[in-house]
């Protein structure tokens, strides 16, 4: 296959390209580059320097305080006062406590003492005594006093002092004017619930005392008695009138009276005010 070219005012287009077999390319100066940034850089600490010389501008200060003193100055000038006698020692080591007590040093390791032991050569008589420590360990045992600690014996005789004291301790009476002061006040007590007025007791009616009631309840249980009296004194046949009348009427009354009875039984009794 063929390539066309051409060419146009000395320029040939269609042909086959052409590389160079070695391509030329521009390398940076790195060098050059640092040398430049640092002159630059201490160009402009220069510049900075001088800007740092030049005097600075006064601050403002109002005109009204130029002649007046400085007291930190006239602090510092002044002489300082003298040191008292009374402030020598204080806030120095073992000015209260006093000197420092020196501690004796002791060995650390204890002595140990040499324990004689014979020669091999010499003889030893070994003693041998005919004594029963099993025997004696049980008389120890069976009559041996308890001993307790110091702690214990003392809670207990702390305990048993106090005990002594209470027994001991020798109570008072009450006075006599108490015992009369409470004796009123019963009394009073008394005649005030005597008195209240009961919020169940019927209008135009009183309440009977104790006494009263009691009283007539004994009558009735009289009465009763005597009533029953008459009724086993009545023949066994009622053929006459006048018996029948009389065996109604004596139980009549034995009814009235029972019910009676029921009614002074009651912790309360009321009866109607007679007008």
């Amino acid at each position: 296959m063929q390539s066309l070219m051409f060419q146009v005012d000395g320029h040939s287009y269609g042909g086959p390209k052409q590389y160079n077999s070695v391509q030329n390319f521009s390398s940076k100066n790195h060098i050059q580059e640092n040398v430049r940034r640092m002159r630059q850089i201490q160009r402009k600490s220069r510049e900075n320097e001088k800007s740092s010389q030049e005097p600075m501008k006064a601050l403002w200060k109002s005109s009204k305080f130029e002649n007046v003193p400085s007291k930190v100055v006239a602090e510092l000038v002044k002489e300082p006062c003298a040191p008292r006698p009374q402030s020598a020692n204080y806030l120095r080591a073992h000015s209260r406590s006093g000197p420092v007590i020196k501690l004796q040093s002791r060995p650390c390791t204890p002595e140990y003492h040499k324990v004689s032991v014979p020669l091999a050569d010499s003889k030893v008589n070994l003693v041998r005594n005919n004594f029963d420590f099993i025997k004696v360990n049980g008389i120890g045992a069976k009559h041996g006093k308890l001993h307790k600690s110091p702690s214990l014996t003392a809670l207990d005789d702390l305990k048993n002092k106090q005990e002594k004291e209470l027994t001991d301790y020798q109570r008072g009476e009450v006075p006599k004017y108490l015992k009369a002061r409470k004796a009123q006040w019963r009394r009073e007590d008394e005649e005030r619930i005597a008195n209240t007025p009961d919020p169940t007791m019927p209008p135009g009616h009183r309440a009977l005392s104790n006494e009263e009631r009691r009283e007539t309840l004994n009558l009735l249980i009289k009465k009763q008695g005597e009533l029953q009296n008459e009724m086993s004194k009545l023949p066994l046949r009622t053929d006459t009138m006048r018996i029948r009348t009389v065996k109604n009427d004596i139980e009549t009354k034995l009814s009235e009276v029972e019910e009676a009875i029921k009614i002074f039984s009651r912790p309360k009794v009321f009866v109607k005010i007679n007008q």
